[in-house]
């Protein structure tokens, strides 16, 4: 019984994760939208769809963990677009969300997560 408690937090703990990780990419692919750098329609997809699975509970931190990677890499690939310290930024940010170290009031306090912090609010808040 123990373990399945210890394996149930755990799950949690990375859906946690998982939801300011979304955040952080969602903000990301709407600063470079903004700036003129192309990102791909699918992305945005992804990025969508993620979100739902991990509002809805449904779907394991495995399957929400894949369609983050994706939406990632996409991003990423196009960075070079980016100035070294937007970049930077965008670095930091994603090891603190998945460092477990960005939580709701952090988004208060970052310009660059603006944008999406009454999403993050309505998914931690549901």
């Amino acid at each position: 019984m123990s373990q399945a408690c210890d394996r149930r937090t755990l799950e949690l703990e990375t859906l946690r994760r998982y939801g300011t990780k979304w955040a952080v990419l969602t903000a990301m692919a709407g600063e470079m939208i903004r700036k003129g750098i192309a990102v791909p329609r699918e992305t945005i997809e992804g990025l969508r769809s993620a979100k739902g699975k991990i509002g809805s509970g449904c779907y394991s931190a495995c399957d929400i963990g894949c369609e983050l990677a994706q939406a990632e890499a996409e991003l990423f690939s196009r960075c070079d677009a980016l100035d070294h310290d937007h970049f930077q930024q965008w670095c930091d940010l994603l090891a603190d969300a998945m460092q477990g170290k960005l939580g709701l009031a952090h988004f208060r306090g970052i310009p660059a997560l603006e944008p999406v912090r009454d999403e993050i609010q309505s998914m931690c808040c549901s």
